[in-house]
């Protein structure tokens, strides 16, 4: 049997494994390579809760187009026990009830629906008891993805959700913001310019042929149950998929992750470029 070294140590013992294993672990949503990007917005993430508490808790704000690694990044944020334990998680798409902002914070809490009442969009104020149980929770960051979503609303509800971010972000609260989401969130928190200041400001850019996309090429291959070498770092594989797929991180993904399917179905073990073609044509038909 080969030793299968072109993968690492959990790869082999799949690629050892059933077809149909294989497949489902290809498809798999934890499937995650780690990269500069993602890196250093982990890095930063960490050093956010380490600041010790201040007039006002620093802010960043992430943005980039759709389906350029946003979700993947809070992902592994919500992986990193050390770091899940500090932060409440707030998806502003994920709204089956189409509670309001505030309401949305409080659920992510764990607290009843109807603790937070609000005034004035510019006065709003947030309940002692909010301010407890961030303490108590020993609760640093609150990590809102798709962002821009709070301020698609009419406009006396994008100050009041303002309002609400910028308080928690004040001393009594201590809450560093750290918003996911498009290039509309960052033109959102510039309608109040001395909280939009609080924010530092990182953009997730698409692919291009770098060393650095390589080096993850080349890590997604050693994770894939494969089991033949693909040489996905190679340049016509590169080429292949820069013109194909823009660059675009999901589209890169989603390619190479059809493409091994039908590695695996059709017995060839490596990803081609006629698997690639496959994929980006018909990639559920392997």
């Amino acid at each position: 049997m080969s030793s299968y070294e072109h993968l690492t140590e959990s790869a082999r013992e799949l690629a050892c494994s059933s077809d149909d294993m294989r497949l489902a672990a290809i498809q798999r949503d934890s499937f995650y390579i780690d990269h500069p990007q993602s890196n250093s917005i982990l890095k930063m993430v960490e050093n956010l809760l380490a600041v010790p508490r201040r007039m006002q808790a620093p802010c960043m704000i992430v943005t980039g187009a759709p389906g350029a690694g946003k979700s993947s990044i809070i992902q592994q944020i919500r992986n990193s026990e050390a770091l899940s334990n500090q932060i409440v998680f707030l998806d502003m798409v994920a709204n089956p009830f189409n509670l309001k902002f505030g309401e949305l914070l409080v659920s992510a809490l764990g607290l009843p629906h109807g603790l937070i009442k609000f005034g004035h969009p510019r006065k709003a104020t947030l309940p002692a008891e909010l301010a407890e149980v961030i303490k108590l929770r020993k609760i640093k960051a609150l990590i809102i993805d798709e962002l821009h979503e709070s301020m698609l609303v009419a406009r006396p509800e994008q100050l009041k959700n303002l309002s609400i971010l910028k308080s928690l972000s004040n001393n009594t609260y201590g809450l560093s913001i750290i918003g996911f989401g498009i290039n509309l969130a960052k033109n959102a928190l510039s309608m109040d310019e001395q909280f939009s200041r609080r924010f530092y400001s990182v953009q997730i850019d698409d692919w291009r042929e770098s060393e650095s996309f390589r080096s993850f090429l080349a890590g997604v291959e050693q994770n894939l149950p494969l089991r033949r070498p693909s040489n996905l770092d190679g340049a016509e594989v590169i080429g292949f998929l820069l013109e194909n797929t823009g660059g675009r991180m999901d589209s890169i993904m989603n390619s190479i992750k059809s493409a091994a399917c039908y590695a695996v179905k059709s017995g060839e073990e490596r990803i081609t470029i006629g698997s690639l073609v496959k994929a980006i044509s018909t990639p559920w038909s392997y």
